[in-house]
């Protein structure tokens, strides 16, 4: 009977920081799925916008008619500005975690949920910016929707800032943790990339077409 080959791993490393990590790829797949929801989402947003003469749509405001109710823009641009600068501390730390500087992923972590509770609660007032409470009509719904599906990710990254933050805190930072905050500054990646997408179709698009 012979002996079926072996492949020796002994001297592979337990934990890789790169694309070399399933968890790498798993959080790659999911903003894929998250991306598609928010294409399906802004393919509703222009659906909606075929069925109006104007964008979006006239309304009533006491006994005056808004005819151009364009959303208000300084907040949203506002928390545009705030989110392309926590880029910055963010990027710092990912590449912290190449070096295991763990002082520098302290300050960087923090630096991150700063920024993250300080959107998240711009996110409230952006809501207000919309002129439009979202069971007005189709075009409220669908921009609730989205600056709402946003926020909902806004939190999910400031939560996982938050405990990854605690972690380096208690215990220090390990191989395993290095790469979760790694895969974790993707997905901040990824939130400011989708911010910049919706600020420019939401708020900039009635004012341009």
């Amino acid at each position: 009977m012979n002996a079926r080959p072996t492949l020796d791993v002994s001297r592979l490393p337990a934990n890789a920081l790169d694309h070399r990590s399933p968890i790498w790829w798993g959080n790659l797949l999911l903003l894929l799925i998250e991306t598609t929801m928010f294409a399906l989402l802004v393919a509703s947003y222009f659906y909606f916008r075929q069925n109006f003469q104007q964008w979006p749509p006239p309304r009533a405001d006491g006994f005056r008619l808004v005819l151009h109710p364009v959303p208000s823009l300084p907040v949203a641009t506002l928390n545009l500005i705030l989110l392309l600068i926590s880029f910055a501390p963010m990027w710092w730390v990912d590449r912290a975690c190449l070096k295991r500087n763990t002082l520098a992923i302290r300050i960087g972590l923090l630096l991150c949920i700063f920024f993250g509770i300080v959107t998240i609660t711009l996110r409230f007032f952006e809501f207000r910016a919309l002129q439009f409470r979202w069971d007005e009509n189709a075009y409220a719904a669908i921009v609730w929707t989205l600056l709402g599906m946003h926020l909902l990710h806004l939190i999910t990254g400031t939560v996982e800032n938050s405990i990854m933050t605690a972690w380096v805190f208690a215990k220090g930072l390990d191989d395993k943790h290095a790469r979760d905050i790694r895969v974790t500054a993707v997905y901040w990646y990824w939130i400011i990339g989708i911010w910049v997408l919706l600020y420019g179709i939401i708020f900039l698009g009635p004012r341009i077409f």
